[in-house]
C-alpha cells in the first residue's frame, strides 16, 4: 500500500545569494499518484554534510559520563535516557527516531551537545571540560549561563561582569540594565576581567562581546528594566 506520505531524495544544484532561493533537483517514479494527490508544495529538509569529527563524539560522551557520575546511573542508560529525553522534549520526535553517535548527521549532534550543556547547567551538575571550549554556539551558551546563574569560563556559582560600564556615581539601583552588554563570571574571573582588560580578557576567552540582558534576565536578577507602554495608566 502506498504511505499517505511521499519522501523525495534530491539534491541541490543552485543557491541564488540575492533572492535566497534553492534549486532542487529531485526524481519523483510515480506521476500517477502526484496527479491524484495534486502535489504543488513540499518541505524540504536539508541534510548536513559535513563528517562528524571524533572531537565532537568524545565531547557528548564526556558530558554524558559527568551526567552519569553524578545520577549515578550506568553509562549506557545514561546515554538512552538523554537521547530519548533530547527527542522528545527538544526535538519533539518519537522515541523511535532514535540515532547513534556513530553516524548521525553534525547538526544532530550539535543539538544533541547544546542539549547537554543546558541539562548540565540547569541541574547543577559539574563538569570535567570546560564547556565554553567545546560549544557550538557561545552565545546561546552564554545566554544559557546567565539564566543558570553559572561563571561561563569555570561554572562556579556567577556574578553578572557589566561589559557597558554603569559609570561612577551612577546608582545601580537606578540606572536601565535592560540593552547593557554583560558576562556571568565568577568573583575570581570578574577581578580577572578588571585587571587585564576586556578586551584581552575576550581573546584569552575566546568571548564576543557578552550578552545583552532582556527583560526576563533583569526580572531574573531584579535589575530595572525599560518600562513598556502597558507599564502606564496614559
Amino acid at each position: 500500500m502506498k504511505s499517505p506520505i511521499d519522501v523525495v531524495k534530491g539534491h541541490i544544484i543552485g543557491y541564488d545569494p540575492n533572492s535566497q532561493e534553492l534549486t532542487i533537483k529531485a526524481r519523483y517514479p510515480d506521476w500517477p499518484i502526484m496527479v491524484k494527490r495534486e502535489y504543488k508544495d513540499c518541505n524540504i529538509q536539508l541534510i548536513d554534510g559535513r563528517p562528524l569529527s571524533g572531537r565532537q563524539r568524545k565531547t557528548c560522551y564526556a558530558l554524558i559520563r559527568d551526567i552519569s557520575d553524578f545520577s549515578g546511573m550506568g553509562l549506557d542508560p545514561t546515554k538512552e535516557y538523554m537521547k530519548i529525553k533530547f527527542l522528545t522534549e527538544d526535538l519533539q520526535e518519537t522515541a523511535d527516531k532514535m540515532f547513534s553517535l556513530s553516524n548521525a548527521p553534525m547538526s544532530l549532534v550539535c543539538a544533541f551537545q547544546r542539549f547537554l550543556v543546558h541539562f548540565l547547567l540547569d541541574w547543577d551538575i559539574p563538569s570535567s571540560i570546560p564547556l565554553l571550549d567545546f560549544v557550538d554556539d557561545v552565545q546561546d551558551y552564554l545566554y544559557a549561563c546567565l539564566a543558570s546563574r553559572k561563571c561561563c569560563i569555570c561554572g562556579k556559582e556567577a556574578d553578572l561582569h557589566h561589559i557597558d560600564h554603569v559609570g561612577a556615581g551612577r546608582d545601580r539601583n537606578e540606572i536601565i540594565h535592560e540593552g547593557m552588554k554583560v558576562l556571568p563570571v565568577c568573583r575570581e574571573h570578574h577581578t580577572e576581567a578588571h585587571t587585564i582588560g576586556q578586551i584581552t580578557f575576550n581573546e584569552k576567552y575566546h568571548l564576543n562581546g557578552g550578552i545583552v540582558l532582556d527583560k526576563k534576565m533583569c526580572k531574573l536578577y531584579k535589575l530595572n528594566e525599560n518600562a513598556s507602554d502597558n507599564d502606564f495608566p496614559f
